[in-house]
């Protein structure tokens, strides 16, 4: 496999990861908001499903997180690579 479908195939790759991050950032804030509209709405709370519900959105935005952070790293990573590798083939062409 060339260098070039190496590196395509890896920023889509990173676009999956950071895709599936922002999936989860998005069931995150639904949890958020539920549980914000069991605490604050005018009927008797249930302490407990919001305590479990608030609980759950841990995990989840905290994996989301992670996965988004690590998609946008590796994709601009990538681009950060195939630019220096572009400069150095302009550089080569120059000392010619």
């Amino acid at each position: 496999m060339r260098s070039r479908d190496y590196d395509l195939e890896f920023r889509e790759q990173a676009a999956k990861v950071r895709t599936w991050g922002l999936v989860l950032l998005g069931a995150a804030v639904v949890l958020w908001i539920w549980g914000a509209q069991e605490l604050f709405l005018p009927y008797e709370p249930d302490l407990e499903e919001v305590v479990t519900v608030l609980g759950a959105s841990i995990p989840v935005s905290v994996v989301g997180g992670a996965l988004f952070t690590i998609g946008t790293v590796s994709r601009r990573m990538s681009a950060h690579g195939q630019a220096i590798r572009e400069l150095d083939k302009l550089a080569a062409r120059q000392r010619t």
